[in-house]
Protein backbone atom coordinates (compact mmCIF):
# COMPACT_ATOMS: atom_id res chain seq x y z
CA UNK A 1 0.00 0.00 0.00
CA UNK A 2 2.71 2.26 0.62
CA UNK A 3 4.59 2.13 -2.58
CA UNK A 4 1.16 2.08 -4.23
CA UNK A 5 0.51 5.52 -2.23
CA UNK A 6 4.21 7.00 -3.41
CA UNK A 7 3.67 6.02 -7.18
CA UNK A 8 0.34 7.84 -7.03
CA UNK A 9 2.07 10.56 -5.09
CA UNK A 10 4.83 10.80 -7.72
CA UNK A 11 1.91 10.67 -10.43
CA UNK A 12 0.19 13.64 -9.28
CA UNK A 13 3.33 15.84 -8.72
CA UNK A 14 4.15 14.84 -12.07
CA UNK A 15 0.79 15.90 -13.32
CA UNK A 16 1.19 19.52 -11.96
CA UNK A 17 4.92 20.45 -12.66
CA UNK A 18 4.30 22.29 -15.74
CA UNK A 19 0.93 23.75 -15.09
CA UNK A 20 2.27 26.59 -14.74
CA UNK A 21 4.31 26.71 -17.19
CA UNK A 22 8.03 28.96 -17.72
CA UNK A 23 9.38 31.30 -14.83
CA UNK A 24 8.79 34.48 -17.10
CA UNK A 25 8.72 35.55 -20.83
CA UNK A 26 12.05 36.66 -21.29
CA UNK A 27 13.28 33.00 -20.42
CA UNK A 28 10.79 31.62 -22.79
CA UNK A 29 12.07 34.02 -25.41
CA UNK A 30 15.52 33.29 -24.83
CA UNK A 31 14.56 29.62 -25.19
CA UNK A 32 12.74 30.08 -28.35
CA UNK A 33 15.52 31.41 -30.01
CA UNK A 34 18.07 29.23 -29.01
CA UNK A 35 16.21 26.10 -29.43
CA UNK A 36 14.28 27.15 -32.53
CA UNK A 37 10.84 26.20 -30.73
CA UNK A 38 8.22 27.89 -30.93
CA UNK A 39 6.79 30.71 -28.20
CA UNK A 40 3.47 29.69 -26.79
CA UNK A 41 1.84 32.55 -24.46
CA UNK A 42 -1.11 31.93 -22.72
CA UNK A 43 -2.81 34.93 -20.95
CA UNK A 44 -5.50 34.32 -18.71
CA UNK A 45 -6.92 35.99 -15.90
CA UNK A 46 -7.93 34.51 -12.28
CA UNK A 47 -11.44 35.71 -12.87
CA UNK A 48 -12.17 33.64 -15.99
CA UNK A 49 -14.08 30.77 -15.86
CA UNK A 50 -12.98 29.39 -18.76
CA UNK A 51 -9.38 29.98 -17.71
CA UNK A 52 -9.89 28.04 -14.21
CA UNK A 53 -10.95 25.24 -16.33
CA UNK A 54 -7.89 25.05 -18.58
CA UNK A 55 -5.82 25.31 -15.24
CA UNK A 56 -7.40 22.36 -13.57
CA UNK A 57 -8.25 20.22 -16.44
CA UNK A 58 -5.88 20.92 -19.24
CA UNK A 59 -2.82 22.23 -18.57
CA UNK A 60 -1.45 19.77 -15.55
CA UNK A 61 -2.47 16.57 -17.37
CA UNK A 62 0.73 14.73 -17.89
CA UNK A 63 0.09 14.37 -22.36
CA UNK A 64 -0.44 18.06 -22.57
CA UNK A 65 2.79 19.18 -20.25
CA UNK A 66 4.97 16.22 -22.67
CA UNK A 67 3.27 18.34 -25.28
CA UNK A 68 4.61 21.66 -24.29
CA UNK A 69 8.01 20.34 -24.32
CA UNK A 70 7.83 20.81 -28.11
CA UNK A 71 7.19 24.61 -26.78
CA UNK A 72 8.59 27.97 -25.13
CA UNK A 73 5.96 28.23 -23.05
CA UNK A 74 4.63 30.83 -20.71
CA UNK A 75 1.54 32.05 -18.66
CA UNK A 76 0.61 35.46 -18.21
CA UNK A 77 -1.65 37.55 -16.42
CA UNK A 78 -4.08 39.70 -18.90
CA UNK A 79 -3.12 42.83 -17.15
CA UNK A 80 0.69 42.14 -16.87
CA UNK A 81 0.50 40.94 -20.71
CA UNK A 82 -0.65 44.56 -22.17
CA UNK A 83 2.19 45.70 -20.56
CA UNK A 84 4.99 43.94 -22.46
CA UNK A 85 7.01 44.95 -25.35
CA UNK A 86 4.28 43.57 -27.76
CA UNK A 87 1.90 45.75 -26.77
CA UNK A 88 -0.80 43.07 -26.97
CA UNK A 89 -4.69 44.34 -26.83
CA UNK A 90 -6.40 41.96 -24.85
CA UNK A 91 -9.91 42.08 -25.32
CA UNK A 92 -11.03 38.90 -24.22
CA UNK A 93 -9.37 35.92 -22.27
CA UNK A 94 -8.01 32.88 -22.76
CA UNK A 95 -5.85 33.54 -25.53
CA UNK A 96 -3.15 32.15 -26.83
CA UNK A 97 -0.12 33.69 -28.82
CA UNK A 98 1.85 31.54 -31.04
CA UNK A 99 5.62 33.59 -31.62
CA UNK A 100 8.09 32.41 -33.87
CA UNK A 101 11.85 32.12 -33.01
CA UNK A 102 12.34 35.17 -34.89
CA UNK A 103 10.06 37.06 -32.65
CA UNK A 104 7.08 37.44 -34.96
CA UNK A 105 3.69 36.62 -33.99
CA UNK A 106 2.59 33.50 -35.87
CA UNK A 107 -1.26 33.16 -35.06
CA UNK A 108 -3.46 34.88 -31.85
CA UNK A 109 -5.65 32.41 -30.62
CA UNK A 110 -9.30 33.86 -29.38
CA UNK A 111 -10.83 32.28 -26.30
CA UNK A 112 -13.76 30.99 -28.94
CA UNK A 113 -11.01 28.93 -30.61
CA UNK A 114 -9.14 27.36 -27.74
CA UNK A 115 -10.57 23.61 -26.41
CA UNK A 116 -11.44 24.90 -23.10
CA UNK A 117 -11.69 21.54 -20.79
CA UNK A 118 -10.81 18.73 -23.01
CA UNK A 119 -6.99 17.43 -22.70
CA UNK A 120 -7.02 15.48 -26.02
CA UNK A 121 -8.56 17.95 -27.89
CA UNK A 122 -5.89 20.76 -26.71
CA UNK A 123 -3.18 17.95 -27.46
CA UNK A 124 -4.49 17.91 -31.53
CA UNK A 125 -4.63 21.54 -31.57
CA UNK A 126 -1.32 22.75 -30.04
CA UNK A 127 -0.20 19.67 -32.33
CA UNK A 128 -1.88 21.21 -35.49
CA UNK A 129 -0.45 25.09 -34.54
CA UNK A 130 3.08 23.09 -34.97
CA UNK A 131 2.43 21.64 -38.27
CA UNK A 132 0.91 24.99 -39.67
CA UNK A 133 4.28 26.46 -38.24
CA UNK A 134 6.05 23.21 -40.23
CA UNK A 135 4.40 24.40 -43.48
CA UNK A 136 4.81 27.55 -43.14
CA UNK A 137 8.49 27.22 -42.78
CA UNK A 138 8.45 24.99 -45.88
CA UNK A 139 6.27 27.41 -48.10
CA UNK A 140 9.64 29.99 -47.00
CA UNK A 141 12.08 27.77 -48.85
CA UNK A 142 12.71 26.79 -52.61
CA UNK A 143 10.86 23.53 -53.35
CA UNK A 144 14.01 21.83 -55.67
CA UNK A 145 13.29 18.64 -58.05
CA UNK A 146 15.60 15.57 -57.85
CA UNK A 147 16.32 16.12 -61.72
CA UNK A 148 16.39 17.68 -64.40
CA UNK A 149 14.22 15.22 -66.11
CA UNK A 150 11.51 15.48 -63.35
CA UNK A 151 11.60 19.50 -63.30
CA UNK A 152 10.69 19.23 -67.13
CA UNK A 153 8.01 16.48 -66.73
CA UNK A 154 6.51 18.74 -64.34
CA UNK A 155 6.91 22.20 -65.73
CA UNK A 156 4.89 20.54 -68.58
CA UNK A 157 2.30 19.07 -66.44
CA UNK A 158 1.43 22.22 -64.29
CA UNK A 159 2.50 24.95 -66.77
CA UNK A 160 5.39 26.35 -64.76
CA UNK A 161 8.56 28.19 -65.91
CA UNK A 162 11.75 26.40 -64.86
CA UNK A 163 14.33 27.88 -62.55
CA UNK A 164 17.71 26.55 -63.20
CA UNK A 165 20.18 27.07 -60.26
CA UNK A 166 24.02 26.18 -61.74
CA UNK A 167 26.13 25.25 -58.92
CA UNK A 168 29.53 23.82 -58.20
CA UNK A 169 27.73 20.88 -55.77
CA UNK A 170 29.54 21.81 -52.44
CA UNK A 171 25.80 21.90 -51.17
CA UNK A 172 22.94 19.47 -51.63
CA UNK A 173 19.20 20.88 -52.03
CA UNK A 174 18.76 20.93 -48.08
CA UNK A 175 22.05 22.80 -47.02
CA UNK A 176 21.35 25.23 -49.72
CA UNK A 177 18.23 25.85 -48.37
CA UNK A 178 19.67 26.43 -44.80
CA UNK A 179 23.08 28.57 -45.75
CA UNK A 180 21.96 30.36 -48.80
CA UNK A 181 19.50 33.20 -47.19
CA UNK A 182 17.83 34.14 -50.41
CA UNK A 183 16.04 30.52 -50.52
CA UNK A 184 14.36 31.33 -47.34
CA UNK A 185 14.04 34.84 -47.89
CA UNK A 186 9.87 35.85 -48.64
CA UNK A 187 11.09 38.49 -51.20
CA UNK A 188 13.16 35.24 -53.25
CA UNK A 189 10.63 32.31 -52.25
CA UNK A 190 7.11 33.89 -52.89
CA UNK A 191 7.96 34.24 -57.22
CA UNK A 192 10.08 31.09 -56.61
CA UNK A 193 6.42 29.23 -56.25
CA UNK A 194 5.95 29.99 -59.94
CA UNK A 195 8.31 28.38 -61.22
CA UNK A 196 9.78 24.80 -61.10
CA UNK A 197 13.38 24.76 -59.40
CA UNK A 198 15.93 22.23 -60.35
CA UNK A 199 19.72 22.61 -58.90
CA UNK A 200 22.19 21.42 -61.00
CA UNK A 201 25.85 20.89 -61.41
CA UNK A 202 28.31 20.21 -64.42
CA UNK A 203 27.41 16.31 -64.17
CA UNK A 204 23.90 17.49 -66.01
CA UNK A 205 25.38 17.34 -69.11
CA UNK A 206 22.37 17.56 -71.15
CA UNK A 207 21.84 21.14 -69.36
CA UNK A 208 25.63 22.40 -69.26
CA UNK A 209 25.75 21.88 -72.54
CA UNK A 210 22.59 23.21 -73.62
CA UNK A 211 23.04 26.76 -71.71
CA UNK A 212 26.13 27.01 -70.92
CA UNK A 213 26.10 28.84 -67.20
CA UNK A 214 28.31 32.07 -67.44
CA UNK A 215 28.05 32.78 -64.23
CA UNK A 216 28.61 29.79 -61.14
CA UNK A 217 26.20 29.88 -59.13
CA UNK A 218 23.51 31.59 -60.87
CA UNK A 219 20.25 30.90 -62.42
CA UNK A 220 19.29 30.62 -65.94
CA UNK A 221 15.13 31.14 -66.29
CA UNK A 222 13.39 29.17 -69.16
CA UNK A 223 9.73 28.81 -70.43
CA UNK A 224 7.53 25.62 -71.08
CA UNK A 225 9.44 24.82 -74.72
CA UNK A 226 13.19 25.62 -72.85
CA UNK A 227 13.52 28.76 -74.48
CA UNK A 228 15.39 31.38 -72.22
CA UNK A 229 13.82 34.07 -70.58
CA UNK A 230 16.36 35.38 -68.42
CA UNK A 231 19.55 34.72 -66.19
CA UNK A 232 21.69 36.21 -63.40
CA UNK A 233 24.45 35.21 -61.06
CA UNK A 234 23.44 34.68 -57.09
CA UNK A 235 22.37 38.05 -56.30
CA UNK A 236 21.35 39.53 -53.05
CA UNK A 237 17.37 39.14 -52.40
CA UNK A 238 15.82 41.83 -53.77
CA UNK A 239 18.02 41.86 -57.36
CA UNK A 240 17.27 38.31 -57.42
CA UNK A 241 13.58 38.62 -56.91
CA UNK A 242 13.37 41.34 -59.36
CA UNK A 243 15.41 39.35 -61.59
CA UNK A 244 12.66 36.59 -61.00
CA UNK A 245 9.85 38.38 -61.27
CA UNK A 246 11.14 39.86 -64.67
CA UNK A 247 11.39 36.54 -66.29
CA UNK A 248 8.17 35.63 -65.07
CA UNK A 249 6.86 38.93 -67.19
CA UNK A 250 8.82 37.90 -70.46
CA UNK A 251 7.46 33.99 -69.52
CA UNK A 252 3.62 35.43 -69.25
CA UNK A 253 4.32 37.58 -72.39
CA UNK A 254 5.04 34.41 -74.85
CA UNK A 255 1.88 32.95 -73.10
CA UNK A 256 -0.42 35.35 -74.86
CA UNK A 257 -3.36 33.99 -76.57
CA UNK A 258 -6.27 35.81 -78.45
CA UNK A 259 -8.10 37.38 -76.03
CA UNK A 260 -11.65 36.35 -76.76
CA UNK A 261 -9.97 32.84 -75.68
CA UNK A 262 -7.86 33.79 -72.72
CA UNK A 263 -11.05 33.90 -70.19
CA UNK A 264 -11.96 30.42 -71.56
CA UNK A 265 -8.23 28.82 -71.08
CA UNK A 266 -7.49 30.75 -68.03
CA UNK A 267 -11.13 28.87 -66.22
CA UNK A 268 -10.04 25.61 -67.81
CA UNK A 269 -6.81 26.24 -66.14
CA UNK A 270 -7.99 26.97 -63.31
CA UNK A 271 -10.76 23.99 -62.72
CA UNK A 272 -7.48 21.56 -63.90
CA UNK A 273 -5.33 23.64 -60.58
CA UNK A 274 -8.30 22.77 -58.64
CA UNK A 275 -8.10 18.56 -59.26
CA UNK A 276 -4.53 19.26 -57.88
CA UNK A 277 -3.07 19.33 -54.56
CA UNK A 278 -1.10 21.86 -55.14
CA UNK A 279 -2.29 25.18 -53.37
CA UNK A 280 -0.16 27.49 -55.12
CA UNK A 281 -1.10 26.61 -58.53
CA UNK A 282 -4.70 26.94 -57.60
CA UNK A 283 -4.01 30.40 -55.96
CA UNK A 284 -2.36 31.82 -59.17
CA UNK A 285 -5.30 30.34 -60.96
CA UNK A 286 -7.64 32.08 -58.96
CA UNK A 287 -5.73 35.33 -59.32
CA UNK A 288 -6.01 34.91 -62.62
CA UNK A 289 -9.86 34.71 -63.24
CA UNK A 290 -10.09 37.82 -60.07
CA UNK A 291 -7.75 39.73 -62.76
CA UNK A 292 -10.06 39.40 -65.87
CA UNK A 293 -12.71 41.07 -63.28
CA UNK A 294 -15.97 39.06 -65.85
CA UNK A 295 -18.94 38.13 -63.88
CA UNK A 296 -18.35 34.63 -65.63
CA UNK A 297 -15.61 33.70 -63.75
CA UNK A 298 -17.63 34.15 -60.08
CA UNK A 299 -19.40 30.78 -60.71
CA UNK A 300 -15.99 29.04 -61.21
CA UNK A 301 -14.32 30.69 -58.43
CA UNK A 302 -17.08 29.13 -55.69
CA UNK A 303 -15.60 25.85 -56.21
CA UNK A 304 -12.57 27.41 -53.32
CA UNK A 305 -14.61 27.25 -51.11
CA UNK A 306 -15.36 23.53 -50.88
CA UNK A 307 -11.18 23.22 -51.16
CA UNK A 308 -9.57 22.58 -48.03
CA UNK A 309 -7.28 25.29 -48.64
CA UNK A 310 -8.04 28.38 -46.37
CA UNK A 311 -5.46 30.60 -47.97
CA UNK A 312 -7.41 29.79 -51.14
CA UNK A 313 -10.97 31.21 -49.43
CA UNK A 314 -9.24 33.99 -48.57
CA UNK A 315 -7.97 35.10 -52.02
CA UNK A 316 -11.33 34.49 -53.50
CA UNK A 317 -14.14 35.94 -51.30
CA UNK A 318 -13.79 39.55 -51.62
CA UNK A 319 -13.09 39.29 -55.17
CA UNK A 320 -16.18 37.47 -55.75
CA UNK A 321 -18.11 39.68 -54.50
CA UNK A 322 -16.64 42.77 -56.06
CA UNK A 323 -16.83 40.99 -59.55
CA UNK A 324 -20.61 40.41 -59.23
CA UNK A 325 -22.23 41.19 -56.14
CA UNK A 326 -25.72 40.01 -56.83
CA UNK A 327 -24.72 36.46 -57.97
CA UNK A 328 -21.46 36.23 -55.57
CA UNK A 329 -23.09 37.41 -52.12
CA UNK A 330 -25.45 34.50 -52.40
CA UNK A 331 -22.44 31.59 -52.71
CA UNK A 332 -20.65 33.59 -49.93
CA UNK A 333 -23.53 33.83 -47.61
CA UNK A 334 -24.14 29.89 -48.16
CA UNK A 335 -20.34 29.21 -47.50
CA UNK A 336 -20.19 31.26 -44.61
CA UNK A 337 -22.96 28.99 -42.70
CA UNK A 338 -20.85 25.55 -42.52
CA UNK A 339 -17.44 27.14 -42.87
CA UNK A 340 -15.56 26.35 -39.07
CA UNK A 341 -12.32 28.74 -39.46
CA UNK A 342 -13.12 31.63 -37.27
CA UNK A 343 -10.60 34.07 -38.53
CA UNK A 344 -11.76 32.95 -42.15
CA UNK A 345 -15.33 33.56 -41.08
CA UNK A 346 -14.12 37.03 -39.77
CA UNK A 347 -12.43 38.25 -42.98
CA UNK A 348 -15.47 36.80 -44.96
CA UNK A 349 -17.69 39.57 -43.06
CA UNK A 350 -15.98 42.07 -43.04
CA UNK A 351 -15.56 41.70 -47.24
CA UNK A 352 -19.94 41.26 -47.06
CA UNK A 353 -20.14 44.42 -44.72
CA UNK A 354 -18.12 46.57 -47.03
CA UNK A 355 -21.06 45.87 -49.73
CA UNK A 356 -23.54 47.47 -47.44
CA UNK A 357 -26.29 44.95 -49.25
CA UNK A 358 -29.03 44.28 -47.27
CA UNK A 359 -29.49 40.68 -48.49
CA UNK A 360 -26.52 40.14 -46.25
CA UNK A 361 -28.58 41.21 -42.80
CA UNK A 362 -31.08 38.40 -41.77
CA UNK A 363 -27.80 35.69 -41.90
CA UNK A 364 -25.41 38.81 -40.02
CA UNK A 365 -28.28 38.69 -37.37
CA UNK A 366 -29.24 35.25 -37.02
CA UNK A 367 -27.89 34.06 -33.71
CA UNK A 368 -25.51 36.60 -33.47
CA UNK A 369 -24.91 35.71 -29.80
CA UNK A 370 -24.27 31.85 -30.54
CA UNK A 371 -21.59 32.67 -33.33
CA UNK A 372 -18.41 30.05 -32.92
CA UNK A 373 -16.38 33.12 -30.75
CA UNK A 374 -16.31 36.66 -29.62
CA UNK A 375 -14.72 38.44 -32.64
CA UNK A 376 -17.17 36.60 -35.47
CA UNK A 377 -19.83 38.22 -33.37
CA UNK A 378 -18.16 41.36 -33.69
CA UNK A 379 -17.20 41.09 -37.61
CA UNK A 380 -21.06 40.77 -37.67
CA UNK A 381 -21.98 43.73 -35.79
CA UNK A 382 -19.49 45.51 -37.87
CA UNK A 383 -20.48 44.20 -41.34
CA UNK A 384 -24.28 45.71 -40.00
CA UNK A 385 -22.97 49.03 -39.09
CA UNK A 386 -23.06 49.21 -43.48
CA UNK A 387 -26.37 47.92 -43.85
CA UNK A 388 -28.41 50.95 -44.07
CA UNK A 389 -31.90 50.02 -42.85
CA UNK A 390 -33.62 51.20 -39.87
CA UNK A 391 -34.59 47.94 -38.97
CA UNK A 392 -30.91 47.25 -38.51
CA UNK A 393 -30.40 50.45 -35.71
CA UNK A 394 -33.49 49.12 -34.01
CA UNK A 395 -31.14 45.58 -33.46
CA UNK A 396 -28.04 47.11 -32.62
CA UNK A 397 -29.93 49.46 -30.25
CA UNK A 398 -31.43 46.64 -28.50
CA UNK A 399 -29.10 44.07 -28.76
CA UNK A 400 -26.22 45.33 -26.13
CA UNK A 401 -29.43 44.72 -23.49
CA UNK A 402 -28.81 40.87 -24.39
CA UNK A 403 -25.27 39.99 -23.64
CA UNK A 404 -24.56 41.50 -20.03
CA UNK A 405 -22.05 38.66 -18.92
CA UNK A 406 -21.01 37.63 -21.58
CA UNK A 407 -16.84 37.62 -21.80
CA UNK A 408 -14.39 40.55 -20.93
CA UNK A 409 -12.54 42.99 -22.45
CA UNK A 410 -13.52 46.97 -23.29
CA UNK A 411 -17.46 47.70 -22.57
CA UNK A 412 -17.83 44.05 -21.29
CA UNK A 413 -19.76 41.70 -23.82
CA UNK A 414 -16.32 40.73 -25.01
CA UNK A 415 -15.94 43.88 -27.11
CA UNK A 416 -19.24 43.63 -28.24
CA UNK A 417 -21.27 46.41 -26.63
CA UNK A 418 -17.96 48.63 -28.56
CA UNK A 419 -18.70 46.79 -31.68
CA UNK A 420 -22.60 48.19 -31.47
CA UNK A 421 -21.80 51.26 -30.85
CA UNK A 422 -19.60 51.85 -33.29
CA UNK A 423 -21.44 50.60 -35.96
CA UNK A 424 -24.17 52.95 -34.85
CA UNK A 425 -22.55 55.72 -34.80
CA UNK A 426 -21.98 54.78 -38.54
CA UNK A 427 -25.09 53.99 -39.52
CA UNK A 428 -26.93 57.46 -37.67
CA UNK A 429 -24.35 60.01 -37.28
CA UNK A 430 -25.15 59.68 -33.42
CA UNK A 431 -22.75 59.18 -29.94
CA UNK A 432 -24.52 58.31 -26.95
CA UNK A 433 -21.65 56.31 -25.84
CA UNK A 434 -22.74 53.14 -24.48
CA UNK A 435 -25.73 54.99 -22.74
CA UNK A 436 -28.18 52.65 -24.74
CA UNK A 437 -31.49 53.74 -23.01
CA UNK A 438 -30.37 57.39 -24.65
CA UNK A 439 -30.07 55.43 -27.92
CA UNK A 440 -33.17 54.08 -27.58
CA UNK A 441 -34.69 57.46 -26.13
CA UNK A 442 -33.19 59.15 -29.43
CA UNK A 443 -34.27 56.32 -31.76
CA UNK A 444 -37.84 56.51 -30.55
CA UNK A 445 -38.49 60.53 -31.04
CA UNK A 446 -36.55 60.21 -34.72
CA UNK A 447 -37.45 57.21 -36.32
CA UNK A 448 -40.16 58.18 -38.24
CA UNK A 449 -37.99 61.07 -39.82
CA UNK A 450 -34.74 59.77 -39.97
CA UNK A 451 -33.15 59.73 -42.93
CA UNK A 452 -29.69 57.68 -43.89
CA UNK A 453 -26.93 60.06 -45.00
Amino acid sequence: MRRLATATALLLAAATARADFGASLDEAEKESKEKGKLLLVYIWSPQCHVCKGLNEKVWPTIAVQNELENWAAVKIDSNEAVKTHYKWKIDDVPQLRVISPDGNEFRCVSRGEIPEANPDKMLDFLAGLRAAWDEEMASRKFAWKATWAEAKAESKERQRPILIYAHDGSMGPGEMNRKVPQFTDPACTVPAKKFVCVAVTKDASEVWDKYKPQIVPGFIFLDLDGVEVGRCGLLDSADLAAAMNGALDKFAASQNVDPAKKLERDIASFEAAMKGSVEQDKIDAAQKLIDSKDPKVVKPLSAAFKDPSVKLKETVVAPILAIDLKNGLPIVLTWMKTEQNQKLLVKAWDAVGETGDLRAVGPAEDSILDAPSMEVSRARIRALGNMKDKQVVDFLIDLPFKFKGKGRGPGGGGGLREECKRSLNRLTGQDFGEDWNEWKRWWRDNQKSFKFQ
